[in-house]
């Protein structure tokens, strides 16, 4: 389709006529249908595009806020917090903390999620160092920046996670700091996951005492919890906060995640009755009230084994797209427990066709809930026969 110019969008002194609104809403409905038939071509971006929430449009007749903390209620009495509490809580539970043991959010996506670890992680050591993997998400370094903390870049083994022996030797350097660790569980290059055991122990030969240890599983959270071989990601194995994102796994139409910490963390950024009556423990001020109805719904619709089902189903259709490329000779890898398959990139066009991202001459497949068989087989088509040699 072609895109809107400038002019064509600019917005006017007067108000728009009945042939111009009509003109307007024609236009929505066209790329509304564009951006939905792109889910036929949509590969490579971990997004979930298997989704229709059409039937809870009368929330968007509505101004929902849920502005402060998710605990409670507050002033402004059209909110839906306890809608967020339940989300919260089914995650909180999946990360291994007790119903209730765990404060989380629903935010508005992974930077806000990261953004809200790190800054718990200051909070309770002012002098701390950021530490993160050289693969950690892009959002990290900005962080670092925004908090005006030191950034410590640790290198990756060579499956792409954290090297632990290199992260003790940068803590040996500053171990009478604090160290704030982001550890990233599935990376968005090649869904690499640290190991979070390693991390501590590394914390802990390097003689760090004073620690905060973010997971990053906006990405591989669902896929380290409920996938066939569970890796650790969660409470249970030493994490203080975790980003999980909402609208990838499980699917939204517009970006958000959930952010979980330990309680006591909390209470380190709290400010008592600052946000129309509720207490200020969020990043933002006035927050989004229909994420939290909207990944409830999908909650509720799927239930854990759903998502245990849903989980499984990406993982079988990666090593489905693994399998057909190899006969296809673009030596594919396929990183064990991950829905993420590179491969040797095709051309620009047909990279951009399929939503290809490119990292250094290979493509990047991410087999999310949308992704069928029927897309690979369409991929492995245009690809043609294998090359032969000379």
């Amino acid at each position: 389709m072609r895109v809107p110019l400038a002019e064509d969008l600019a917005i006017a002194d007067e108000p728009r006529t009945s042939e111009g609104l009509a003109a307007d809403r024609a236009l929505l409905d066209d790329i509304a249908s564009w951006m939905r038939d792109e889910r036929a071509y949509s590969i490579g971006a971990p997004v979930n595009l298997d989704i229709d929430y059409r039937h809870l449009a009368p929330f968007l007749a509505v101004h929902g806020n849920n502005a402060g903390s998710p605990c409670g209620t507050s002033e402004y009495r059209l909110h839906t917090k306890h809608f967020e509490r339940a989300v919260v809580d089914f995650f909180a539970i999946l990360a291994g903390a007790p119903s209730g043991a765990a404060f989380g959010y629903v935010t508005n996506g992974g930077t806000e999620s990261n953004l809200f670890g790190a800054f718990v992680g200051r909070e309770r050591h002012p002098d701390a160092v950021l530490y993160a993997s050289s693969d950690v998400h892009y959002s990290v370094p900005k962080i670092a920046r925004l908090l005006r903390m030191e950034l410590a870049t640790v290198p990756t083994d060579r499956h792409g996670a954290m090297d632990p022996r290199a992260l003790e030797s940068a803590c040996r350097a500053n171990r009478h700091r604090g160290a704030v660790v982001v550890a990233t569980i599935g990376s968005t290059g090649r869904g690499a996951v640290d190991d979070l055991p390693a991390v501590h122990a590394a914390l802990a030969d390097a003689g760090v005492e004073r620690t905060h240890l973010h997971a990053d599983a906006a990405f591989g959270g669902p896929l380290a919890a409920l996938g066939p071989s569970p890796r650790p990601w969660g409470f249970a194995d030493g994490a203080d906060s975790i980003a999980i994102s909402g609208h990838k796994m499980l699917g939204c139409p517009v970006p958000c995640g959930i952010v979980l910490a330990r309680p006591e963390h909390v209470d380190n950024i709290r400010e008592q009755g600052a946000a129309v009556g509720a207490d200020d423990d969020t990043i933002g001020g006035s927050r989004d009230a229909l994420s939290p109805v909207l990944l409830w719904h999908e909650l509720r619709r799927l239930g854990r084994q759903g998502m245990v089902d849903r989980v499984h189903e990406c993982l079988r259709i990666a090593e489905y797209a693994a399998e057909r490329l190899e006969r296809r000779g673009r030596h594919p890898e396929h990183p064990a427990g991950t829905n993420t398959v590179l491969f040797d990139a095709p051309s620009q066009a047909m990279c951009e066709r399929w939503h290809l991202f490119q990292v250094d001459g290979r493509a990047h497949l991410v087999t999310m809930p949308h992704v069928t068989e029927d897309h690979i087989d369409r991929l492995c088509a245009e690809l043609g026969d294998p090359p032969t040699d000379g």
